[in-house]
């Protein structure tokens, strides 16, 4: 949870539809693009996870991009086959800009939130122009004066003809410059890379013609070119998003964006715990993951045994529910830490940690979507008292990561989130921008992590402000860039800055405690449920329209904390049922009912 609320830290389809899908081009006479239908534009059939598996290539169309191929005339001739899972890239055409992207044999498509609700939703890439950089000086890419006997482009000073290859009618009656871009090449003879012979081919800024006069079909004389295959072939030999997966692994890819809560499932012997009930209410809201957390000392007892039963049922349950699991993995048994208590374990004991990881993972593959590892680990408090190393947390990561990725490999693996503070004593906590640094500095860091797990506490701050430039209103837990939701701005620029730009970030926790009575957390009593619900809101629009894409997940704290504080304990003030989206009595809030009605994709 958010370090206000573990410790007492000081400062507390005609050519018009042609145009509008293929390949995602500008329509301007430079940058032009084309449209694919969003989300936005079909609601009514969008289903949850939308996912179609190309056994030609091993690789499923997901989401978005699977909309995208559905909808465009001819997608196998002008896209293709996809070639790699989504994942995110920099941008070559605007360095410094990320985009999620999906590679097809012909074209990278690129996901655009800020088009959200326009045509323009994905996008794709000018894939001849970057293909031919550096090629400037060889006589076919030198401009040409205009030779009269041709369609001379007076921008790019080349010309459209149809000898010795058809080229010029092919442009001109298959989208010409929407569809193609201009000429930058005049025709010439290549050897093509897949098979080996030599063609006539000509470059455009979206694409390359190659000329096909032995093919017995006439449609397939003129073919474009393999350009994901060939960026793929020279940019992402080692990327493991290319690597094919078995059919049935398909579903186990996200959705582009995930939309989560913390809820407690735990329900044992709990009469007044209802597990189908919470997973239902998440489903009625449009959700579709939880984050429940999991503490290993409660499963794994010091000779070996491990005891799954109450979390096969969390298991069993939430797949038949249809809703993805997120496991947060937390507390090592007392056997296995220096002090007896239940921080993170020894360096004697690391192997028993990757131990249970991997039989956890091996148990619940293909039915757990995604593992954290730990939790707010810069507190002392979630080391037995005395703040743990970043160098033993990150030794810890990797053991579990790799046992992980050993057992199921397409689990996604999330790093554990710091606390935001700017408080350095290890006897209560280290900065989270300091311990981020010595964890982005660690080479496997990379190696291992899916994506990287941090934590957005508001207190009384709306999810815009920012300190110093924008401030909250106050009057507690202003003057300081930790009290604010957009804490995980700063993050970014971390991780930008240690190279990790294409690793996105999941917001574990985050949200806005009420009325409570627990000390430490009177910033919650300012803070009505009516606030609540509209903060909540718009920090999912933050997270979902303006941190795209390098941010992929936002759970919130939390759905269901009121019931068992209520039920069980008889307070329904505590601070952790003041941050639910439930009352005691399972009735919804202002902020459950407002989420219910806001827009996903």
């Amino acid at each position: 949870m958010f370090q206000q609320m573990k410790t007492a830290i000081p400062r507390l389809l005609s050519l018009l539809t042609l145009i509008a899908i293929i390949v995602g081009i500008v329509v301007a006479p430079r940058q032009s693009r084309a449209a694919a239908r969003s989300p936005a534009e079909v609601p009514d059939t969008y289903p949850p996870y939308l996912a179609e598996y190309y056994p030609q290539t091993g690789h499923s169309a997901v989401n978005s991009f699977e909309l995208f191929w559905r909808n465009t005339p001819n997608a196998l001739f002008v896209l293709g086959y996809p070639i790699s899972r989504p994942f995110i890239e920099e941008s070559f055409t605007n360095p410094g800009e990320y985009y999620r992207v999906q590679y097809f044999e012909r074209a990278i498509l690129e996901e655009h939130p800020e088009n959200y609700g326009t045509p323009y939703y994905i996008l794709g890439r000018l894939l001849g122009t970057q293909l031919a950089k550096g090629r400037e000086n060889e006589p076919p890419f030198q401009p040409v004066p205009d030779p009269r006997d041709g369609t001379w482009d007076s921008v790019t000073r080349h010309t459209l003809r149809n000898s010795p290859a058809p080229f010029r009618t092919f442009w001109l009656n298959n989208g010409g410059l929407a569809v193609f871009g201009r000429p930058i090449s005049e025709q010439f003879q290549e050897v093509n890379k897949a098979d080996g012979k030599t063609y006539w081919v000509q470059y455009f800024e979206r694409q390359r013609m190659e000329w096909h006069p032995d093919e017995p079909d006439p449609r397939y004389r003129i073919l474009l070119g393999l350009l994901g295959n060939e960026y793929r072939d020279a940019n992402h030999r080692t990327n493991p998003a290319f690597t094919p997966a078995p059919r049935d692994d398909a579903r186990s890819l996200p959705r582009p964006f995930i939309y989560g809560y913390n809820a407690h499932l735990y329900q044992d012997r709990e009469p007044w715990q209802d597990r189908k009930r919470v997973l239902q209410l998440v489903k009625n809201s449009g959700f579709g993951w939880v984050r429940q957390q999991v503490r290993w000392m409660d499963l794994h007892d010091r000779s070996g045994a491990i005891y799954w039963e109450e979390l096969d049922d969390i298991v069993r349950d939430a797949n038949e529910m249809g809703v993805k699991l997120f496991i947060s993995v937390v507390a090592a048994p007392s056997w296995a830490t220096d002090n007896g208590r239940n921080g993170l374990p020894n360096r004697a004991n690391i192997g028993q940690f990757a131990y249970f990881m991997g039989e956890m993972a091996k148990r619940y593959r293909g039915r757990v979507g995604a593992y954290q590892i730990w939790n707010e680990q810069n507190l002392a408090v979630e080391n037995g008292g005395r703040v743990a190393s970043a160098a033993l947390y990150m030794d810890v990561l990797v053991a579990g990561a790799r046992a992980i990725k050993a057992n199921d490999p397409y689990a996604i693996v999330v790093s554990g989130p710091p606390a935001a503070t700017e408080t350095n004593n290890p006897n209560i906590a280290i900065s989270d921008l300091a311990f981020f640094r010595q964890m982005f500095a660690d080479p496997r860091f990379r190696e291992v992590v899916d994506a990287i797990g941090v934590h957005a506490g508001g207190t009384s701050n709306p999810p815009d402000s920012m300190w110093p430039d924008r401030p909250g209103p106050g009057p507690n837990f202003v003057t300081s860039r930790e009290f604010y939701f957009r804490r995980v701005e700063d993050y970014r620029a971390l991780a930008l800055q240690y190279g990790l730009g294409d690793r996105q970030m999941w917001i574990t926790e985050f949200g806005w405690a009420t009325r409570n009575n627990t000390p430490g957390y009177e910033f919650g009593n300012q803070i009505s449920f009516e606030q609540q619900a509209e903060w909540i809101v718009r920090a999912f629009q933050i997270g979902r329209r303006e941190y795209a894409p390098w941010m992929g997940a936002m759970f919130l704290w939390n759905l269901n904390f009121a019931v068992p504080w209520a039920q069980r304990e008889g307070n329904p003030l505590h601070e952790q049922a003041s941050f639910g989206i439930l009352n005691g009595d399972w009735s919804p809030r202002p902020a459950y009912l407002a989420l219910q009605r806001m827009p996903k994709d």
